[in-house]
């Protein structure tokens, strides 16, 4: 493969945009500076041979934006089968760590991409702790491939299927592989399999891992976005955007978009004296053009792989915060409760947490939320604290606190599985437990793992009672019923991901 000189890259720059990439999380600005040191940046055309099977070459390669396909090849022929495809933040190739064995596959392009080229020989002479930092990446990376391979050779054997092929590209004349000159730039019900094979745990994490969770947390600045979202965005934010009714109302369907706009607006630059609570606000605050510009960024940066490793986990994820959103809203219009907060908002941000857990370790949802019903709460965080290093509540507090939220959204995100835990903003937590409690009592959960109570036995209605004084005589048997008639008259509109 060919290489041209282009120009330096800014070393910030490099630094900068690899931090948003899974592979790097745990890496500090000093072992990515090492790294960038031993690699090299290059820009591969769509149907590119990067690696051809049966050939040895002691390389490895991360694949920093866009999408490859691992090929197998068949005796006598240019068809090939496709084994899988990968996508931004995943390495090919590293293999080469071990031993000069023949590659077993062929990668190829399937879109313009970019990827860093790395020497093993290389690594081997960095410092030690860079060189435990890559081999513990790798491992993570083999262990959650195995348990994939496992689990599709169990569906398999179920339910077999014909396998995709693909043809393999000519090789060109002459494949170009450019030096990067600057970084790249940056409705209706969800349905879950619940008899597919639960997969396996993944392995559990290490007190050193632990310990340096809330920086990795903190420093994940680019989560996963419902992509019905960013798909409806993109051609608003691509243009003269001026509806700022339509644009706000969008930005609160998404729980990171909507943490990006609050965190924009109530940064010191922006803020006034008291903390911008709602979305309409902060785009009077901030300005259409600003906020457009944040929003745009973070759909373009947000990584290509599906929130809980899974497609259909995703959309119930974010069908689940949508509709626990409007259902909580609906019970604050319901008992006439006056709050400054925006409900609803806060209903799309209680469960941003599991997106940063997420991120800490991809094995972890597909395993609990497929677990059969029963888990409690206090068992589900301990699973999260033992297998990612740290829980989906605590994880929300450290991102809404790194992002400058207002406190009482940072307390929903915190609470809102046990809201008899708070001092304050225990009516906005109270509602949004309850709005979560109808969304699973009415099908709207991400899993059957999740754990759930009859909603009677919810500690909200203590709350109610306690703190708003209209509800101190109120049946809760009479008034869940009341409800469900209620949502039942509104259940399309309610559950409709994105409203015309």
């Amino acid at each position: 493969m060919t290489q041209t000189k282009g120009k330096d890259v800014d070393i910030e720059q490099q630094i900068s945009f690899l931090k948003r990439i899974q592979f790097f999380h745990n890496f500090d600005d000093s072992e990515l500076k090492q790294f960038l040191v031993v690699s090299r940046w290059l820009k591969v055309p769509k149907d590119t041979v990067i690696i051809r099977e049966n050939t040895v070459e002691r390389v490895f390669y991360i694949l920093v934006r866009g999408t490859v396909s691992v090929c197998k090849g068949l005796e006598g022929s240019q068809e090939s089968i496709e084994l899988t495809s990968l996508s931004t933040g995943d390495c090919f190739g590293e293999m080469a760590l071990v031993g000069e064995t023949r590659r077993t596959a062929a990668v190829v392009a399937t879109s313009d991409s970019y990827i860093l080229r790395v020497e093993p020989d290389i690594i081997s002479k960095s410092s030690v702790f860079l060189q435990l930092k890559f081999y513990k990446r790798f491992c993570e990376i083999l262990v959650a491939r195995l348990i994939l391979a496992n689990a599709q050779m169990v569906r398999q054997q179920t339910a077999p299927r014909e396998v995709p092929h693909r043809r393999l590209p000519p090789e060109p004349e002459e494949e170009i592989a450019e030096p990067l000159a600057t970084p790249p730039g940056e409705g209706t019900l969800a349905q879950i399999d619940t008899t597919a094979t639960i997969p396996e745990l993944p392995p559990k994490k290490e007190w050193s891992f632990r310990a340096g969770c809330r920086r990795r947390v903190q420093s994940n600045l680019a989560l996963p976005i419902n992509p019905v979202v960013a798909d409806t965005l993109t051609p608003y934010l691509s243009g003269d955007a001026d509806n700022t009714r339509r644009l706000a109302e969008l930005f609160s369907l998404d729980p990171w978009i909507a943490a990006r706009v609050l965190q924009l607006a109530n940064s010191p630059f922006y803020r006034r004296s008291a903390h911008i609570l709602s979305l309409p606000h902060a785009m009077i605050t901030v300005g259409i053009k600003d906020i457009s510009k944040v929003v745009l960024e973070s759909i373009q940066s947000r990584p290509t792989r599906p929130a809980f490793g899974s497609s259909a986990l995703a959309d119930a994820f974010w069908q689940h915060s949508v509709v626990t959103a409007r259902i909580a809203q609906i019970l604050k219009d319901i008992l006439r409760i006056n709050l400054p907060e925006d409900v609803a908002l806060a209903g799309i941000l209680h469960d941003l947490g599991m997106l940063a857990v997420d991120a800490l370790e991809p094995g972890l949802y597909p395993h609990l939320l497929a677990q059969p019903a029963g888990t409690t709460v206090d068992e589900m965080l301990h699973l999260e604290r033992d297998y990612a290093g740290v829980d989906h509540e605590t994880a929300g507090r450290w991102l809404g606190d790194c992002l400058g939220l207002p406190q009482a959204y940072v307390d929903v995100m915190t609470f809102h599985h046990r809201p008899d835990g708070l001092k304050d903003n225990v009516l906005l937590v109270a509602l949004v437990h309850l709005g979560k409690a109808f969304a699973m009592a009415r099908g709207m959960t991400v899993g059957s793992g999740l754990p759930r109570m009859p909603l009677v036995e919810s500690p909200a209605w203590a709350l109610l009672r306690e703190e708003h004084r209209p509800f101190a005589d109120v049946v809760a048997d009479d008034f869940i019923q009341a409800v469900h008639e209620e949502l039942s008259k509104m259940w399309p509109e309610i559950t409709a991901l994105v409203p015309m």
